[in-house]
């Protein structure tokens, strides 16, 4: 039986490992211990049998739903479509087509011999290892000489979709092709028919080369070009971002919620003893004639803190509240005492909704029922009636909002009222800090009534501010 297409029996072990490295760049974590237990699945399995081989590499591999769903479909890419379904498809197209199958290397090898009887001198320079493989259809000796030409070339240096042609010119040079070349030019006008099998010969070859370079590619470039957009619009303000990459965004979202889930998702337990308490003490003691060997201590009970946000979802910053409360709550089981509450003008609690619905409708329904022209006054009073008294020395409040009030009063006491109660006051402005307390900001007076003030108009500035709190909440 034939091992899978992209590994073969000969050297398994450099392409199990490129795709080790290809499931890297599909954000797929593979420790260097992951990999030896891959290794040695695959050797224990074998490559013959690609269904079981696929699901060894997966046992080892893929330690989550998610990572199982990256797996197979990066075990398709990378290794192409089962042999049965290849076979399947060629039977039907032999069946159909029949008459119009192409001729096999063996058949253009003849062809070509018969052609070039009566040019020796031709016939000479298309004598090379390279070209009797193509003729006599050795795949063996076909791949050797591909993989030693990709190993000259370097293509493992590969980085951009745009450097493919590059990459396969200069393979197709180190493996000799233009005495190929040359040879066609020869034959074009003279005779057709070695033209044909010379032209034919010269296809089979750019194709194995192609096959190569498309699979360095994906396994050193994919992931780095991935990487790249994934960097730049982390750093795009989110305003800025259109709907084509909308759904790109919202998977970086998320991966950046599994990254700090990862970092803070573990509570250290710490022990603080307190005071002895004297009484459990000595009842203990009394099974031991009064020796304490077993001191109680005083447990002081720690409340857990809670997180109160209020987003502005008018015009200018729903875009930036949207992706704040899908982030939050992404993070639930870090963050259980979350609540959330939307304004644009009056202010309502939205938490029930954004539990209970999926994130996406919960959030048009937010902006439909809250949006509107800005109004901090009216927002910071309806707050106050709604969550002020809940309000104590393990709540962190954050807002986020430009703090444009269009030349009214903000009520910013409020503010000072509720920084005064709680752990701290976080807020979140996705303007630039050039445009800070110009025309009808108040960031002025905001940033006196606030513990942190920050700019937050990118994932990567939400990520680290997030990161910040989470680091702060567990400490």
């Amino acid at each position: 039986m034939n091992a899978p297409r992209g590994l073969s029996q000969d050297a398994p072990t450099d392409r199990l490992l490129a795709f080790i490295e290809f499931l890297r760049g599909r954000d797929i974590f593979i420790s260097p211990a992951d990999s030896l237990v891959a290794m040695e699945v695959a050797g224990l399995v074998g490559y013959a049998d690609r269904r079981l081989l696929k699901n060894g590499l997966g046992s080892a591999l893929a330690k989550s739903k998610f990572e199982i769903e990256i797996f197979n479909e990066a075990f398709e890419q990378y290794f192409g479509a089962p042999e049965n379904d290849k076979n399947t498809a060629s039977n039907r197209d032999s069946k159909e087509d029949a008459e119009s199958e192409p001729a096999s290397p063996e058949q253009l090898g003849q062809q070509l011999a018969q052609a070039l009887e009566a040019q020796p001198e031709l016939s000479k320079n298309l004598s090379s290892d390279l070209v009797e493989a193509l003729k006599s259809g050795d795949e063996a000796a076909i791949a050797i000489a591909v993989e030693t030409a990709a190993q000259q070339v370097d293509v493992s240096a590969i980085k951009l979709l745009t450097q493919r042609g590059q990459y396969i010119r200069k393979m197709l040079d180190a493996l000799g092709e233009q005495a190929l070349r040359d040879a066609a030019v020869e034959l074009e006008s003279t005779e057709p028919a070695a033209f044909e099998a010379v032209q034919a010969l010269r296809e089979q070859l750019r194709n194995k080369v192609r096959d190569r370079v498309d699979r360095a590619y994906m396994v050193h470039a994919s992931g780095d070009a991935e990487d790249m957009l994934d960097e730049a619009l982390s750093n795009m303000s989110l305003g800025n971002v259109d709907q084509h990459h909308r759904a790109r965004l919202k998977r970086l979202l998320e991966k950046m919620t599994r990254k700090l889930a990862a970092r803070h998702g573990r509570i250290r337990k710490r022990v603080k003893r307190g005071q002895l308490a004297i009484a459990p003490t000595l009842r203990k003691a009394m099974a031991t004639d009064g020796v304490p060997f077993q001191p109680q201590w005083r447990k002081s009970l720690r409340r857990k803190p809670q997180i109160l946000i209020l987003c502005d979802v008018s015009g200018s910053v729903a875009a930036y509240a949207k992706f704040l409360l899908l982030f939050v709550h992404s993070l639930q089981d870090i963050l259980p005492r979350t609540r959330s509450f939307a304004f644009s003008s009056n202010l309502g609690e939205v938490t029930d909704t954004l539990r209970s619905l999926p994130v996406e409708i919960a959030i048009e329904r937010v902006n439909l029922k809250y949006g509107g022209a800005t109004d901090y006054a009216r927002a910071f009073e309806d707050f106050a009636a709604l969550a002020m008294a809940d309000i104590n020395r393990v709540t962190t409040v954050i807002v986020l909002g430009d703090a444009r009030n269009n030349n009214t009063d903000p009520r910013l006491d409020l503010l000072a009222e509720i920084r005064a109660k709680c752990r701290q006051l976080i807020w979140l402005n996705p303007e630039s800090q050039r445009s800070w307390s110009t025309g009808d900001s108040e960031m002025a007076g905001v940033m006196k009534n606030c513990d942190v003030t920050a700019e937050c108009s990118t994932l990567k500035q939400l990520e680290r501010v997030i990161d910040t709190l989470l680091t702060e909440l567990n400490s």
